[in-house]
């Protein structure tokens, strides 16, 4: 059974559904406890405790998804068929088939949860059209930014861009927002500031990929 952790700020509740399935993903439902209106982001195994928790929450009009990879997607048809609600992805992500994408998001954009507005940010590096979340006093970053480091790249070229993604979007939010990843424990973009620094003094020779951790200390 997945753990579930709720946090609180003030009428915005982020329910972290988690780790779950065979990679230890998370999924989150961000609501506006007044409204009554919550969105989904990630669709990953295990489905039960999935479903169980936006049953919970009083169901989803709106789901997104931080990237294409297929663990971040393994609930879909039981999502669709519980729910109904349109699913979105980043404006530059790739390998999703079209029909099962009801919109696009761009870099900026804005996605309104009752009162909630969810603020888009195109963080590239992991895949090329990965996004993360601005709500409330955090930040959902899919697998683009850990709280050991940056998600894995798979090309040369990409943990240069995810780097990019980490330093010019994610760190310049305050200090003490929490990261909620797509899996794994969370962070604060205070700690990530720190791993960052650190990773400058010592990064991994150009056109390089694959898993990289911040240096401790």
């Amino acid at each position: 059974m997945a753990n579930v952790t709720v946090r609180e700020d003030g009428g915005v509740r982020i329910v972290q559904v988690g780790p779950m399935g065979p990679y230890g993903n998370n999924a989150y439902i961000v609501r506006d406890v007044a409204a009554g209106a919550s969105l989904l982001v990630d669709m990953p195994l295990e489905e039960g405790p999935l479903l169980a928790a936006i049953a919970a929450e009083g169901g989803v009009q709106r789901v997104v998804v931080t990237h294409w990879h297929p663990d971040h997607w393994a609930t879909y048809d039981a999502v669709r068929a519980a729910t109904g609600a349109p699913v979105h992805v980043g404006a530059a992500e790739v390998n999703i088939p079209e029909q099962r994408v009801d919109g696009r998001l761009d870099d900026g954009a804005e996605v309104r949860v009752g009162a909630i507005r969810v603020g888009v940010m195109h963080t590239p590096g992991h895949t090329p059209g990965s996004i993360s979340l601005r709500v409330g006093g955090a930040v959902i970053t899919g697998d683009t930014l850990f709280a050991g480091g940056p998600g894995r790249t798979f090309a040369a070229g990409d943990l240069e861009t995810v780097i990019a993604s980490i330093e010019g979007k994610l760190l310049a939010l305050a200090p003490e927002t929490i990261v909620l990843p797509g899996h794994g424990d969370s962070t604060t973009i205070e700690a990530s500031r720190r791993g960052a620094a650190a990773y400058r003094l010592s990064p991994r020779p150009p056109r390089s990929f694959g898993d990289v951790e911040w240096p401790l200390g």
